[in-house]
């Protein structure tokens, strides 16, 4: 594969009943900090939320259903903003863009401290059916 793009990659294995993904998005993620003019720590959560969002968005069966991932926190970046389609195409925002912390205790940047204490809420669109909201708190 090309290092020049961003791909997933999908496997099953007994009879279908596992199924593992993995993504490379370097690429995705460096367009929406670009795009959106995002500080290191909002990049590092909203690539994490883009990446999972097009995995999942890839494991729909219908081609016109859409994905949504939204998150609300009390945190400084107070949300995000992720939808992604069966194809895995993928677009999203951060609410507030420009987040400054310390690195955490080991050194990396605080996206747990950016977020907070927060609900993750997904809604599936699919295109035979009326749209359903799944909430975890």
């Amino acid at each position: 594969m090309s290092q020049d793009r961003d791909y997933i990659v999908r496997a099953t294995a007994a009879e279908g009943s596992i199924r593992a993904f993995a993504i490379t998005s370097r690429h995705l993620v460096e367009e929406a900090r670009v795009d959106h003019d995002t500080s290191p720590v909002i990049t590092a959560a909203l690539g994490r939320l883009l990446s999972g969002a097009a995995m999942m968005g890839t494991m729909m069966k219908g081609e016109k259903d859409l994905l949504t991932i939204q998150i609300q926190c009390g945190g400084p970046a107070k949300g995000f903003t992720v939808t992604a389609d069966a194809n895995g195409h993928v677009k999203g925002f951060p609410n507030v863009p420009d987040v400054e912390l310390p690195l955490n205790a080991q050194g990396k940047l605080d996206v747990g401290g950016a977020l907070g204490l927060g609900v993750m809420s997904r809604t599936w669109d699919r295109s035979r059916c009326r749209p359903v909201r799944l909430r975890r708190i």
